[in-house]
C-alpha cells in the first residue's frame, strides 16, 4: 500500500479466530470478496501455542490486489497471564496502527470476542461484529472440561461488550440476531452462502451405472459433528459408499472398533478441489450433533451442495428448517437412512437444476453487495471519504 492509498481509502481490519490456511470459510470468502471494493488486512489470530513462530511475527502476505494477511506477534505465556496477553495486544496494534495513518478511516471487523480491546486500541472510526456461531455454549455434546465452561463465560462477557461497541452486527441465522438485538438495534440476518461459479461447469449427474449409490460430506469433523449415527448409517446400509471429506479436529474421538467398511475418511482437500469432490456425491449429507450450536449455525457446506444440485440431508437447524424444499431435515439414524432412500428414489435433472437456480440467489457475491449497503447506511463505504 503507498502513502496516497492509506490517506484516501477506507481500510477493514479484520480480526478473525481461523488461520487463512487454504479452506474457506465465511471469513475468507466475505473478505477476499469486500476486498474488490476496499483495502482488507485480514489478522490471523494471535493463539498460545504461536509463541515459537518469531519468522513469521509481523509478517504481511499479500493475497490478492487489495487484501493482505497479517501474522501477529505471539508472547510467551499470554494463555495464563492477562498482564502478557493485554502487552501482546498493545504490540500488535502498535504494528497495525501503520494502516490508519494521514487520517485514514478503519473499521475494525470482529469475529471472535477476544477481539474487544482492538476497538480501543485502534480508535476504530466503525466497529462491525459478525456472528458465525453461538460462541457462548459448548460446541460439542457435553462441555469438555472446567476450563471450556470458563472460557464460555469469558465469551459470554466479551461479546456483550463487542456488541455494546458495534456500529454493525452481521448474524448468520434467525437465533442469533434474536439474541444480538437484546443488546444492539443494527442488527441483520446475513446466512453463509455458496461459491456458485466453482460449480458452473460440472455435469448434470454422477452417472448411476453399476456404482453403489454414493453417500458424502465435505467439512470439519468438529465436536457438532455426529460421528456415532455417520457410523450407524454406514452399518444400517452396507450397499452405500459413504465418504467424509474435510480436516479431522483432535477434540473428536472416534467410536470403539474398526469403522464399517462402506465409511471411508478422506481428511482435508485444497479448496480448488470441493466442487469436484461434491459432484461425485449421489447425495450430500449434514450429520450434526443435536445441540444449540449447531441449531444457530449457518453450515456453508450446504449452499454448496445446493450449487451442485445435490439432495441435501441435514439434522435439525433454524435456518434450513425455512427451505424444506431444498433440505429434507431428519434426525438419527434411522431417519437419515430413510430420508436418504426416499431422496435418492425422487431426485431427476429438474430438481437438480431447481436446486441450482435457489443456489445461484444465494452467493458470497450477493451477500457482499447487501454487506456494502449496510456499511454505507453505518457511513462506512468504498469512496466515502474520498
Amino acid at each position: 500500500m503507498n502513502s496516497h492509498q492509506r490517506s484516501r481509502s477506507p481500510i477493514i481490519i479484520c480480526f478473525s479466530n481461523l488461520d487463512w490456511g487454504c479452506l474457506r470459510y465465511r471469513k475468507q470468502h466475505l473478505m477476499s470478496r469486500l476486498a474488490a471494493h476496499l483495502d482488507v488486512v485480514y489478522v490471523n489470530p494471535p493463539r498460545a501455542m504461536k509463541w515459537k513462530q518469531v519468522s513469521i511475527w509481523n509478517r504481511l502476505t499479500r493475497k490478492g490486489p487489495n487484501l493482505w494477511v497479517f501474522d501477529p506477534i505471539v508472547l510467551p505465556g499470554i494463555r495464563n497471564s492477562p498482564r502478557l496477553k493485554d502487552l501482546n495486544y498493545r504490540l500488535i496494534a502498535r504494528a497495525l496502527k501503520k494502516f490508519t495513518t494521514g487520517g485514514r478511516r478503519a473499521a475494525v471487523w470482529i469475529y471472535s470476542p477476544h477481539a474487544h480491546p482492538f476497538v480501543q486500541l485502534l480508535e476504530a472510526d466503525k466497529v462491525v461484529y459478525d456472528i458465525a456461531d453461538n460462541y457462548t455454549v459448548p460446541s460439542g455434546a457435553v462441555l469438555r472440561d472446567a476450563a471450556e465452561q470458563r472460557e464460555l463465560n469469558l465469551l459470554a462477557q466479551l461479546e456483550q461488550k463487542v456488541l455494546a461497541s458495534a456500529d454493525l452486527v452481521l448474524c448468520v441465522s434467525e437465533p442469533l440476531v434474536e439474541m444480538a438485538r437484546s443488546y444492539n438495534h443494527n442488527v441483520h440476518l446475513v446466512p453463509n452462502a455458496c461459491d456458485f461459479e466453482s460449480y458452473a461447469t460440472i455435469p448434470l449427474q454422477r452417472p448411476h451405472g453399476e456404482v453403489k449409490p454414493r453417500v458424502g460430506y465435505v467439512g470439519t469433523v468438529a465436536p457438532r459433528f455426529d460421528v456415532e449415527m455417520v457410523f450407524e448409517i454406514a452399518r444400517r446400509r452396507a450397499d452405500w459408499d459413504i465418504e467424509m471429506v474435510g480436516p479431522f479436529s483432535p477434540l473428536v474421538n472416534l467410536p470403539p472398533g474398526a469403522p464399517p467398511p462402506n465409511l471411508v475418511w478422506r481428511g482435508e482437500i485444497p479448496y480448488d478441489r470441493v466442487a469436484e469432490k461434491i459432484q461425485s456425491f449421489d447425495i450430500c449429507i449434514l450429520p450434526l450433533r443435536e445441540i444449540p450450536f449447531s441449531y444457530c449455525s449457518s453450515p456453508i457446506q450446504v449452499w454448496d451442495y445446493l450449487a451442485a444440485g445435490k439432495p441435501v440431508i441435514s439434522t435439525p437447524i433454524a435456518q434450513l428448517e425455512r427451505i424444506p424444499e431444498w433440505v429434507t431435515t431428519a434426525s438419527g439414524a434411522e431417519e437419515f437412512v430413510a430420508a436418504i432412500d426416499t431422496n435418492l428414489r425422487a431426485d431427476n435433472p429438474d430438481k437438480f437444476e431447481r436446486r441450482r437456480r435457489f443456489a445461484r440467489q444465494n452467493t458470497w457475491e450477493s451477500r457482499v453487495e447487501r454487506i456494502l449497503g449496510l456499511l454505507k447506511e453505518a457511513g462506512f463505504a468504498p469512496g466515502a471519504f474520498a
